[in-house]
């Protein structure tokens, strides 16, 4: 293995690790902050009316309301993101070396 794609691989642990540790801090320490506009449209006396259904509302999933739900679809999410984002710069970089 070269050194360039040792150096590669080691730079992608570091990113999902870091990912990984940024998802954690959002869900146990971040997740409690007040969101401004929702307490505005309180003190307003508005309600919100979404224009869709969202697969997993307040990403909670069904049946595990709190926050090893949320961490759970946060975990998942950042995968999924990285596998998508990975497979774009791998087709990207086929197409760039073809032409």
């Amino acid at each position: 293995m070269s050194k360039h794609k040792k150096l590669n691989q080691k730079t992608l642990l570091i990113g999902l690790a870091i990912a990984l540790i940024l998802v954690v801090l959002g869900v146990f320490c971040f997740s409690y902050a007040l969101e401004t506009l929702d307490l505005k449209a309180e003190e307003l006396g508005l309600e919100a009316e979404p224009i869709y259904n969202p697969p997993f509302p307040d990403y909670n999933l069904i049946g595990l309301d709190n926050q090893w739900g949320a961490l759970i679809i946060g975990v998942v999410s950042m995968f999924l993101l990285f596998v998508v984002t990975f497979g774009v710069a791998k087709l990207l970089s086929k197409r760039k070396n073809k032409q």
